[in-house]
């Protein structure tokens, strides 16, 4: 196949990239044939031909003939697998008989005419660009360049170019073979997915050819020694030399960072990186789920962690075990993780108990992950009047919590203390139950939650079991002003203030004694509503397993709306609490920004002393009016009974009279017939 044959390697995850690559490419080199190297798999219902256009032959991963594929492209990650395949597939294009190969990465675009670079291999095999031509003079520059080139190469492989010549082909099956055996990113064993073995070339081959022009391969790691200029023609030009091709890597906050530092306040190269993210919008397809990989979940949906691919590199016996390592059930390789190496399962996955008292937006951010379709499809108890947005609480954990707290002797709304051994002893009938439930609510998922503000109370039974799963766990506690929530229990439970206050005292006590030392996140009221999204998504970001962020980010979906302040009002004073229960707000509201002070948990821990006693005292002076109570209906029974006996008396007085009053009528009347 004569010409030039330029591909690039990608995910559909990257495809706006692609295709940006494959714009720019064909407006400058209409000629060269465009091959797309697609390490993926068509997502369902995405039209191939929309997905495709642009590119003149698809080659699938696949499909080049790798031996074990399902294992070997298993124990890479995404970068690694899309790095892997760039020599197998460079030797297959020389086998097939293309005259000269170029490899690009997707995210470059391209500028200028590349045929002046491709001139230096016309005596040469293989053509390489360095990340840098220049040495840098400053301590940091050194740190992030230099340095940075010695950790992962010398060479950028997001560009390079292969002549079909005996050395060219000898190159491309040695580079093949490397990339088969070990492309992973692994600084300390030095290697950098396909770099690093690129700093051998210029031993190993003849013809190897070094472009040092400046327009080529600019990037972050270089900008620090170049200088980019849009002309007023609108060419643009790099240390006087014309940009030929620009590598747009880490379009993130990571990237802009790197950019604004070495750009030194060059507006050319903000509006060339500006350019290129309106670039790859422009490019999205619709259709394409976010995160998108199909190597990059088991069929169970829960995501492959590297961590998860790594055990299969070290023990080839796993690889000859487990051929289909992406399947789950008896016998597979999750299978084995789950058992040998659950640590690695629970890394994967998330599981958000969502805890507080009632009436303190427990609902609001419980709604807010089911309206991002995390637990679709389960059944929830049905909104109410009192909770017209939904209250997002499993129909079973809250059969559940209501059946231990009846076994407990008490119930959500009772002020009084269970330890946490007698919860476990009243729960025991329930366990098998609340395994079952848990098991099926964690089942495939890689993020999940559950939530009940009964959970307060009931969690020393839930512990054990939530322990038991292969995820990891994050207590997501949401604490509210006791006297709004004092309001509102009055006015849907017609509650006393002093009962509302030591029940949320107790509420939150509870919670945060039964959580302590294990992952969890307190969110105040006031701070989410007013925030909204952003607020929530800081808040959980960091426990979120690695690839999942919930849909929507705030653009799509419920949010956190401040119109559920509407249930409270502003907050009362201190003074309608039984102790000193503004206090206790304030030490719970600084666990949002010093969770494991020990100063702040040790008063805690005599608040929870103080809040015990209280309670104590509070249950005495209900007995006391309960006894009071029964005396005071005793006594009003017996006046009841005694007026109704004197009723009845003056009515058998009564009768008494009138019987006689008859009767002595009925002699008269008798004596008169006998006259």
């Amino acid at each position: 196949m004569t010409g030039v044959h330029c591909f690039t390697s990608f995910t559909y995850t990257y495809l706006s990239r692609a295709r940006v690559l494959a714009q720019t490419l064909r407006r400058v080199h209409p000629d060269w044939t465009l091959w797309a190297l697609i390490v993926d798999e068509l997502p369902q219902g995405v039209s191939a031909d929309e997905a495709h256009a642009g590119f003149d032959r698809v080659v699938f991963a696949r499909d080049l003939g790798i031996p074990s594929f399902d294992s070997w492209i298993f124990r890479h990650d995404l970068v690694e697998a899309c790095t892997a395949v760039k020599g197998p597939m460079l030797a297959e294009m020389l086998r097939q008989g293309c005259d000269t190969v170029v490899y690009l990465d997707p995210d470059i675009a391209v500028f200028s005419s590349l045929d002046g670079v491709l001139a230096r291999l016309d005596d040469g095999a293989i053509l390489l660009t360095p990340h840098q031509i220049d040495p840098n003079d400053t301590q940091s520059a050194i740190a992030d360049n230099e340095l940075g080139s010695l950790r992962h190469g010398i060479y950028n492989l997001g560009f390079i170019a292969v002549r079909n010549g005996p050395e060219g082909r000898r190159f491309a099956r040695w580079w093949a073979d490397m990339l088969r055996r070990s492309c992973y990113d692994d600084p300390a064993a030095g290697l950098f997915t396909d770099q690093k073995w690129c700093d051998l070339v210029p031993a190993f081959f003849d013809g190897v050819r070094v472009e040092r022009d400046p327009g080529c391969n600019v990037a972050s790691w270089n900008l620090s020694r170049r200088r980019v200029e849009i002309g007023r023609d609108g060419g643009i030009r790099v240390n006087g030399s014309p940009l030929k091709f620009y590598h747009f890597t880490k379009i993130n906050a990571y990237g802009d960072a790197m950019t604004e530092r070495y750009a030194d306040g060059n507006p050319h190269v903000h509006e060339i990186w500006h350019w290129y993210k309106r670039a790859i919008a422009a490019q999205e397809m619709p259709g394409i789920p976010q995160g998108w990989w199909a190597y990059g979940r088991f069929d169970n949906g829960m995501a492959v962690s590297k961590a998860m691919r790594l055990p299969l590199r070290d023990d080839l016996g796993l690889v000859t075990s487990f051929p289909q390592p992406l399947r789950s059930g008896p016998g597979s390789y999750f299978d084995w993780l789950l058992r040998e190496k659950p640590e690695l399962v629970r890394q994967s996955a998330t599981g958000f108990v969502v805890m507080g008292m009632h009436r303190s937006g427990t609902s609001a951010l419980a709604g807010w992950f089911g309206g991002r379709d995390v637990c679709a499809g389960d059944r929830f108890i049905q909104a109410s009047q009192d909770n017209a947005d939904g209250y997002w609480e499993h129909e079973e954990l809250v059969t559940l919590n209501d059946l231990l707290l009846s076994a407990a002797g008490t119930d959500w709304s009772t002020v009084d203390t269970v330890s946490g051994q007698d919860m476990q002893r009243a729960g025991a009938p329930l366990a098998d139950r609340a395994a079952t439930f848990l098991t099926d609510l964690a089942r495939a998922r890689p993020l999940w939650f559950m939530k009940d503000p009964r959970l307060c109370r009931t969690l020393a039974f839930w512990q054990p079991h939530l322990d038991a799963l292969p995820v990891r766990i994050c207590y997501l506690h949401v604490v509210r002003d006791p006297w709004s929530v004092a309001r509102s229990l009055a006015r849907r439970d017609g509650m006393s203030a002093a009962h509302s206050h030591l029940l949320w005292a107790m509420h939150n006590l509870e919670a945060e004694a039964q959580t302590r030392g294990r992952h969890r996140v307190w969110l105040q009221f006031d701070a989410m509503i007013a925030g909204g999204d952003p607020v929530v998504l800081a808040a959980i970001r960091q426990h979120l397993p690695e690839g999942i962020v919930p849909a929507g980010e705030g653009i799509e979906g419920p949010t956190i709306r401040a119109n559920l302040v509407r249930a409270a009002g502003p907050a009362g004073a201190a003074t309608e609490a039984p102790f000193d229960i503004g206090r206790l707000y304030n030490l719970l509201g600084a666990l949002t920004q010093n969770d494991g002070q020990a100063s702040l948990l040790a008063e805690l821990d005599a608040m929870r002393v103080q809040i015990t006693t209280q309670i104590l005292t509070y249950r005495s002076l209900l007995l006391d009016d309960e006894r009071d109570d029964l005396r005071a209906r005793a006594t009003a029974m017996a006046i009841q009974a005694q007026e109704r006996l004197d009723l009845w008396r003056q009515t058998d007085e009564q009768l008494r009279i009138v019987t006689e009053q008859r009767d002595r009528v009925l002699r008269l009347l008798q004596e008169q017939r006998d006259q």
